[in-house]
């Protein structure tokens, strides 16, 4: 008996040494989102600016296979247009180990609070129905157009994993680790949905303007780019790669809107569509 017992006092003092340490999210849109995406980056020339750039984040959880070490209360709106990086969630006293499962998701939440997002686009959000929104506009030469798109996606990233530091996040003992949610807005501009040499290009979006009911006036609407067959534009842009139920611009770009999650920067998730 009094083996057993020194055996479970020794197991209580090894529990304990784990210690505890605490995690913080971020999230953060960089330069592309805060700044522009200069006439660089585009294969035809355009420059794009957002003025907005909404986001409904929510689910931030730390998992291992077996077990959930902490999970985030309301989903928040964010715009990442604003300087940034900007605190998502914090989650204090944590079990100090590595948690190889690291999930969140942008989807729309009726119950959302504000993160740093005005709270008159916190209402439109959930008015809407958007787990993201843009505005910004496009500028090549002496052309200009305005976008203003709002999407209902929902999708859950999964899996998350940094090249560098690699799966989930390990929590120090004492100490806190910073992990960054990352959004790429140049994604919305690719011409490819699985190619990693996909190109960013505005033309045939820019096109797109003149199919509304008014004709031709500066802004280019989700109706307007849902009457673009993908069919009739140039061969070699715009490949699905083999992404079902995508036939128009607009599907094209809703695809894309499912691609913007990312994890401490390149690192990459899993998204799955819910």
């Amino acid at each position: 008996m009094k083996k057993w017992m020194l055996g479970l006092s020794f197991l209580g003092l090894a529990a304990c040494s784990e210690g505890t340490g605490t995690v913080t999210f971020t999230t953060y849109g960089e330069d592309f989102i805060e700044k522009e995406i200069p006439a660089a980056a585009f294969a035809d020339g355009w420059t794009v600016k957002y003025g907005k750039f909404l986001v409904m984040l929510g689910e931030v959880k730390v998992a291992s296979s077996d077990e959930t070490a902490a999970e985030q209360g309301p989903s928040k709106v964010f715009d990442v247009h604003k300087s940034g990086p900007v605190v998502v969630e914090t989650f204090k006293d944590l079990p100090a180990k590595e948690w190889e499962h690291v999930s969140y998701a942008i989807a729309p939440w009726p119950e959302a609070v504000a993160g740093n997002a005005d709270a008159r686009d916190v209402e439109r959000m959930k008015a809407e129905g958007y787990s993201i929104y843009v505005e910004g506009t496009a500028t090549k030469g002496s052309v200009t157009k305005r976008f203003a798109w709002g999407f209902p996606t929902d999708t859950l990233y999964e899996h998350c994993e940094s090249p560098d530091l690699g799966k989930g996040v390990t929590v120090p003992k004492e100490g806190e680790e910073t992990v960054e949610l990352t959004l790429h807005g140049d994604h919305l501009f690719f011409d490819d949905l699985q190619s990693p040499a996909a190109k960013m290009r505005f033309d045939a979006l820019a096109a797109a303007d003149k199919l509304g009911i008014a004709g031709p006036d500066g802004e280019v609407t989700l109706e307007e780019l849902q009457a673009v067959d993908l069919t009739e534009l140039p061969q070699g842009q715009y490949g699905t790669g083999g992404v079902g139920n995508v036939r128009n611009l607009r599907d094209f770009v809703t695809a894309l809107v499912r691609t913007v999650g990312h994890f401490r920067g390149e690192g990459e998730c899993a998204p799955k569509s819910r």
